[in-house]
């Protein structure tokens, strides 16, 4: 459990999130738990987990995602070795 709560709250070794876009994540999220605080089911809590996954995001200025999608990009973009 300690080792979870250290690697949430360490710092990312980059910022990979714009300012505009960590603003969208932040107030898109808190919309989400507000929405999932005022709805009653099941979707209550799908609502609060995805609105406290985009304040995280927002706040921190690092998505894992975009990280790996970038990565992806990237290998799709380097054309491959001539073989011999």
């Amino acid at each position: 459990m300690y080792r979870i709560l250290r690697d949430l709250t360490r710092q990312p070794a980059a910022k990979n999130v714009s300012s505009t876009e960590k603003w969208i994540s932040i107030g898109g999220g808190l919309l989400l738990i507000g929405k999932g605080l005022a709805r009653p089911g099941p979707m209550r809590l799908i609502n609060l987990a995805l609105g406290a996954a985009a304040v995280y995001r927002g706040a921190r200025g690092y998505s894992p995602t975009k990280q790996r999608l970038r990565r992806v990009r990237a290998q799709r973009v380097t054309p491959a070795p001539p073989r011999t």
